[in-house]
């Protein structure tokens, strides 16, 4: 876009040309005046020097051509005042002059506009007072002072009209500029507009895709592992159970898979939030350092927990981010010790008012991080290097997401490792104190008998046979009475007929889906306990679970004491 500097610059070049044809006029005029004269001769020569002025902006010095300009008009007027003398009119040319100040500079100069208003004011006086002798180029003979002076009229108003022509000329260029300009960038918005609109239809078309893509491998992965444990509680043989407890392992290591694209997917969408909510601190790291022992102990690794007694019982934040974060950093830290310890330190680095900030490391005796490659190793999809991951497996999302949960609670993470000999993860959490005592402290659920059970009917609807009967089967086996329903209508049905304690509806069926069968149901007049049953982890998905008439939601595939535990608190 032109600037008003690039005008300037642009109005510099015009200007130069101007006082050259000018000097040159002023040239001729003055042999024709005074003859062949050492005066008359001058004005080629400062027609020469403007030249210069002129290559000098064309080469970048654009302040040093104004200043030079300026000089040389002065210089031009104080020398053909003094040799022309007073009355010639020539004092009339430091009208153009004056204007000039306000056109070379801008308004942030004003000091040199005052700076050339000054000398221009100067050499006026100084003119008057000296008699115009100052640069007076010899004696001449005097000629028709009312020709003189009819002819510098002439010369400054010619000055002054094509100065004004110019600067007429370079402001519509700077106007055509501005349009083209306005055009470009409209088209750029338009342009810009497109390409958002593209850029979130395809995260939506993404969203959805992962959310089905979810959907369609969780669903399967749902019976593998459903059947795995009816057939490991089944009291299998010793050999099949070796068999069964590999496919339980590699089948939850798939899902761990899953999960941590979708995750990365949310964060990346913006879509994932703490939730700020009264739980037990202290009960929390108990239960994640005994999870975790187990992994430990089937590597035969020493698993550590150092947990400062300072830190308050209850407190306020997101148990399920906390577990997330550390579970990742503590799976790692077993992942690649192949021998050694790993460690889980808490303790409190300060209380400032009603919150506690406390620090968590999980360190490890493992493979180690090489120093080139600590920078990366937060990246999406990164490991220390491809043998890692061949040797080691994962999806290199793991640390990913760590970094970005805890920046979600304003905190950093650091890393600390030699290659060989070990890591070291740390950062700080800000708690509020809790004075609530949790829900889940406060409501133990009483556990039912083989008779209490059987008194409750269990509809599950789900168009998937396989879920259906993994369903069916673990619900027996539990004691709990199972009908099942392969789509909305049979569930409505149903519902409507038999006394029903608790309904578990799949989102995703053909014609019905589980909210409009929900919602069927509710218009029917039948408040009959309804828990989601899905395998989509989409917080839209569990967002709209909420607001549609649903208790709960469990997702595929589902944990057996989750799914018991959730049975026995809604079931009427």
């Amino acid at each position: 876009m032109t600037t008003m500097r690039q005008k300037q610059i642009r109005f510099i070049g015009y200007l130069s040309g101007i006082f050259i044809t000018l000097a040159i006029i002023n040239s001729f005029a003055m042999l024709l005046f005074f003859g062949n004269t050492f005066f008359s001769f001058f004005g080629f020569f400062v027609a020469l020097l403007f030249y210069i002025t002129y290559t000098l902006n064309k080469k970048g010095f654009h302040f040093l051509s104004k200043n030079l300009i300026l000089l040389l008009f002065n210089f031009a007027i104080i020398n053909i005042s003094s040799t022309q003398g007073k009355g010639s009119g020539s004092i009339l040319l430091y009208f153009p002059l004056l204007s000039l100040y306000f056109l070379v500079f801008e308004t942030i100069q004003w000091r040199w506009i005052v700076y050339w208003t000054l000398v221009s004011l100067l050499s006026y006086f100084y003119l008057e007072t000296s008699e115009y002798s100052i640069l007076k180029f010899g004696d001449m003979a005097k000629i028709d002072l009312n020709t003189l002076f009819q002819f510098n009229l002439f010369l400054s108003f010619l000055g002054e009209f094509l100065i004004m022509l110019m600067f007429i000329r370079v402001n519509h260029e700077l106007e055509n500029s501005y349009v083209v300009k306005a055009e470009e960038l409209n088209d750029s918005l338009k342009e810009l507009s497109v390409a958002k609109e593209k850029a979130e239809k395809a995260a939506q078309s993404r969203s959805m895709f992962l959310s089905s893509m979810s959907h369609e491998i969780r669903t399967p992965i749902n019976s593998i592992i459903g059947f795995t444990n009816i057939l490991l509680d089944d009291d299998p043989k010793e050999e099949h159970k070796d068999f069964l407890s590999m496919i339980q392992f590699s089948s939850r290591n798939l899902l761990v898979i899953i999960n941590d694209i979708l995750d990365f997917n949310k964060m990346e969408a913006g879509k994932v939030e703490l939730e700020f909510i009264p739980f037990d601190f202290q009960s929390l790291i108990h239960k994640i350092f005994h999870s975790m022992k187990v992994k430990a102990d089937e590597k035969n690794l020493s698993f550590k927990l150092e947990i400062d007694e300072g830190i308050s019982e209850f407190l306020i934040g997101d148990p399920n981010r906390l577990t997330q974060i550390l579970i990742n950093l503590i799976s790692n830290a077993i992942k690649f010790t192949l021998d050694g310890e790993i460690g889980l330190v808490v303790k409190l680095e300060d209380t400032l008012n009603d919150t506690e900030i406390i620090r968590f490391i999980v360190r490890d005796t493992g493979i180690g991080i090489p120093e080139k490659n600590q920078k990366i190793i937060f990246d999406h999809f990164s490991q220390a290097d491809s043998s890692t991951s061949r040797k080691f497996g994962g999806t290199g999302l793991g640390l990913s997401i760590v970094k970005k949960l805890v920046e979600l609670y304003g905190s950093n993470i650091t890393l600390e490792s030699k290659e060989g000999e070990g890591s070291e993860f740390s950062f700080l959490l800000e708690f509020a104190k809790s004075e609530l005592i949790p829900e889940e402290k406060r409501f133990v659920i009483q556990k039912k008998s083989s008779n209490q059970r059987k008194n409750k009917t269990i509809l599950v609807v789900d168009d998937n046979e396989l879920n259906l009967k993994v369903a069916f089967q673990f619900i027996r086996k539990c004691g709990f009475e199972c009908l099942l329903a392969s789509n909305g209508k049979e569930a409505l049905q149903i519902v409507s007929k038999e006394k029903i304690s608790l309904v578990l509806m799949d989102l995703q069926m053909p014609d019905w889906d589980g909210f409009v069968t929900t919602e069927k149901i509710r218009a029917s007049g039948i408040f009959t306990p309804i828990i989601a049953l899905t395998a989509d982890v989409s917080i839209d998905v569990s967002n709209h679970v909420k607001r549609s008439g649903f208790l709960d939601i469990i997702h595929k595939p589902f944990l057996p004491e989750d799914l018991v535990n959730k049975i026995e608190l809604y079931a009427e």
